[in-house]
């Protein structure tokens, strides 16, 4: 039991990235340059937004949303009467030297307006997933579901690359 706790807590910590704050930045493309090229990072404490299809640098790690569809699920899976299901389909690449670890239950959530959070769920029908090890220079895509009520305002999808929430990249759905 004790070298359980002490693994966890030797996980989290090299996961934590040291407890850095890590300040999202907007990849831009440059027409005819291959190369990637980043904005002026926030004011400090001010939250930053994103679109849809804006690729975000976070550290080594760079965030892609696809793109984010409704679902009134499949035959298996329903969302509770007055509920739908949100579909994000993401990508992560890694643009670091050392493989990184991906946790779609601990790097992801998703908020409304009024600051409620919803937690993923499954449904049979999404295209792979964001958890695993990507390696270096490699890229993983997959789909996250929510369910959230049909009257849920100002969703946005929020990636936070450190487990313990040092920075932010928020992206807003609607």
């Amino acid at each position: 039991m004790k070298k359980t706790l002490a693994t966890i807590i030797l996980l989290i910590g090299l996961l934590s990235g040291c407890g850095q704050t890590i300040t999202p930045e907007k990849v831009e493309q440059q027409p005819g340059n291959a190369q990637n090229q980043s904005t002026q990072a926030p004011i400090k404490n001010e939250p930053k937004y994103f679109k849809v299809g804006e690729k975000v640098k976070m550290g080594d790690l760079a965030i892609t949303v696809n793109s984010v569809k409704k679902s009134n699920g499949t035959q298996l899976f329903k969302p509770e009467s007055g509920n739908i299901f949100i579909i994000i389909d993401a990508a992560i690449e890694n643009l670091g030297n050392e493989s990184a670890a991906l946790s779609s239950l601990m790097m992801f959530k998703l908020a409304d307006s009024e600051g409620y959070s919803y937690n993923q769920t499954i449904l049979d029908n999404v295209k792979g997933s964001l958890d695993g090890e990507v390696g270096p220079g490699r890229k993983m895509r997959g789909e996250i579901v929510y369910e959230v009520p049909k009257k849920a305002q100002g969703l946005e999808f929020i990636f936070e690359p450190n487990l313990l929430g040092f920075g932010q990249a928020i992206f807003k759905l609607q």
